[in-house]
């Protein structure tokens, strides 16, 4: 630092490295940490599966996982159709599994035409997903089931279950309990299932609920993200707080398991307390169970290994209650399965007094900023119609905020550029004596009063912005597969234009640059990215342009690095961030023409058209 408290040339010469050297890094992590990790992992579930395959190759056939449409098929005749405005599927008669759920207003592609979002799938299909409700007995502090996945229940010829129309199940168990199972389902992505379970025998008998949440193996689409929570997911236990526990680490303990390092019976995490709800997770995705929250039960995430992946589990227990010869007790439990809408969680959370159901959406540590900036989203859209222009308005919300800050920093950054030719003529006059250049240099920002620091202070305002919108835009279902005008079809993903499809006018070659580390972006760079690149340009051309050569030739090429890693962002984060910078070069280039500043950019028009701006009175 200087005397005086403003940075030296060797200080901003050091932090322009660092910040290259960092991005260096952050582009080069997942080509040299993530890559490897995911193979070695990718390693440890095959050599895991070859642990456990130890049946004959006739039995292995068998236990082959079949396609979803082939196990629905196969067990067509034991179901209850669900349609609702939001789901279609049906339950399983066979434990009242709810196993076969796909997602009307939800495709695996842009395209409409393109199919359904499977959320839950059939036991021993690929992808096998669920969810079950049961009940145990108790004798001699033994537990054993009553109620479980393959019990036979029984259902009204015809039975069909939409918001209008509940449908009650029976069973009738061997030891003299009776069941009636009545499944609600309302209109959106909550099934209530209300069991009336009596005691048909001759003496008492002790019982208690329970429910579980299973996955077999990895999501079929699944991708890792960073920065998006995906496996166990909750708010349980005595301090109702929110616990996750992601599909890697789960994955660990089932390899521990197999290696015999953790014992069989040992689960990931375990808690008793009051209500909650808990379940599995994906990205945009939820399946979740909620217990009577008047309710004290026992949750737990586990995983074992299975021969066709990691088996996934989220569970509770419910209290032990007894039941009198004759007497009728009545238990009420819910499962959410659907889109995790923010606006459908919080009302789910508000009228259920389900404890910070929203949560299920990863806001992640800055929750206090991701929050209000989706918020601030969630309003503009619904005022445009389009969150492509909610991203523009609340841009231009963001910086009158912010105006004030942002107007004393351009005009430090002109005046800063005023005195270019005096700061020249110092560091030429001194060169040889550094100690003076630098008090010198400082009493002539002190004789202008300037703070060199000063056009910083918007940048500590802009990171926190800038990572509010990235988190919400990869996080929030709401911008999954939204338009923008021109060849934008999702402003979740990437800008689809590259070098190959000639920018948008060739339809796509159908192969994602975007999965390749580093390189890979160079031939994806769409061009919202190139757009960014120029207006960032555009706007070093207003600043003062840097006195030593090597900070010149940094900054020159800031541009081009910053276009390489924002070629792989969500487009609606790099339409953000190429608006702001051209609000900031309007701003910016109208404070230095009323100041009388000549800037880069006249100097470019100059030589390109021959004709110079005028420059106003200051």
């Amino acid at each position: 630092m200087q005397p005086g408290g403003g940075p030296s040339r060797d200080d901003q010469r050091n932090l322009i490295i660092a910040m290259v050297l960092m991005m260096v890094v952050l582009l080069g992590f997942d080509l040299l940490v993530g890559r490897p990790m995911r193979e070695r992992q990718a390693a440890e579930r095959a050599a895991i599966a070859e642990q456990t395959q130890t049946q004959t190759p006739e039995q292995a056939a068998a236990a082959a996982p079949v396609s979803r449409a082939e196990a629905v098929a196969s067990t067509q005749g034991a179901r209850i159709p669900i349609d609702t405005p939001e789901l279609d599927g049906s339950v399983r008669l066979e434990g009242a599994r709810f196993d076969d759920l796909l997602l009307k207003r939800y495709h695996e592609a842009v395209d409409p035409e393109s199919p359904e979002v499977s959320l839950l799938s059939p036991r021993g299909s690929r992808g096998g997903y669920d969810a079950f409700f049961g009940w145990q007995t108790r004798a001699r502090d033994q537990a054993s089931d009553v109620v479980d996945s393959f019990t036979a229940w029984s259902a009204p010829e015809g039975a069909r279950l939409t918001p209008e129309t509940p449908v009650t199940l029976t069973y009738e168990a061997p030891d003299g309990l009776r069941i009636e199972r009545t499944i609600a389902v309302d209109d959106r992505f909550m099934f209530t299932i209300k069991d009336r379970i009596t005691n048909t025998a001759d003496a008492a008998q002790e019982v208690r609920p329970y429910g579980a949440v299973r996955r077999e193996g990895l999501p079929l689409d699944f991708r890792n993200n960073g920065i998006v929570h995906q496996g166990l997911t909750g708010v349980f236990g005595p301090e109702q707080r929110l616990r996750e526990i992601r599909y890697n680490t789960a994955e660990k303990h089932a390899r521990d398991k197999a290696r015999q390092r953790a014992g069989q019976d040992e689960r990931i995490e375990e808690m008793t307390g009051t209500g909650g709800w808990l379940g599995i997770s994906d990205h945009y995705w939820l399946t979740a169970l909620v217990p009577a929250q008047s309710e004290e039960v026992t949750g737990y995430y586990d995983s074992r290994p299975e021969e066709n992946g990691t088996d996934f589990r989220a569970a509770y227990r419910g209290a032990w209650r007894s039941l009198a010869p004759g007497e009728s007790i009545e238990h009420e439990q819910r499962l959410f399965s659907g889109a995790k809408r923010v606006e459908d969680l919080t009302a789910y959370q508000e009228a259920l007094s389900i404890p910070d159901f929203d949560k299920a959406v990863d806001w992640g540590n800055f929750w206090f900023l991701t929050r209000p900036f989706f918020a601030l989203l969630h309003f503009l859209a619904q005022f445009t119609h389009n969150f492509g222009f909610a991203i523009l308005l609340s841009t231009i919300v963001i910086r009158f905020g912010l105006f004030p800050l942002v107007y004393q920093s351009n005009k430090a950054m002109v005046k800063l550029r005023k005195l270019q030719p005096k700061m020249k003529e110092i560091q030429e006059r001194y060169a040889a004596d550094k100690q003076r250049q630098q008090q010198e240099m400082i009493r002539l920002y002190q004789t202008e009063k300037i703070n060199p620091v000063s056009g910083c202070l918007p940048i500590l305002f802009q990171i926190p912005i800038f990572f509010a919108l990235y988190k919400t835009l990869t996080v929030t279902i709401e911008m999954r597969h939204t338009p923008f005008i021109g060849w934008i079809r999702d402003l979740s993903a990437p800008d689809p234009t590259s070098i190959f499809n000639l920018f948008g006018l060739l339809p796509a070659i159908g192969f994602d640059f975007h999965a390749i580390p580093l390189l890979g972006l160079l031939p994806a760079i769409g061009v919202w990215p190139i757009l960014y690149g120029v207006s960032m340009w555009a706007l070093q051309a207003l600043s003062p342009p840097p006195t030593d050569k090597m900070q010149a030739q940094i900054f020159a090429m800031l541009p081009f690095i910053f276009t390489i890693m924002f070629a792989g962002f969500a487009a609606g984060l790099v339409i953000y961030w190429t608006w702001s910078n051209v609000l900031s070069i309007l701003q910016q280039y109208v404070i230095s023409r009323r100041m009388g500043v000549e800037t880069q950019l006249d100097t470019f028009l100059a030589k390109r058209f021959g004709k110079k701006a005028p420059a106003a009175a200051e």
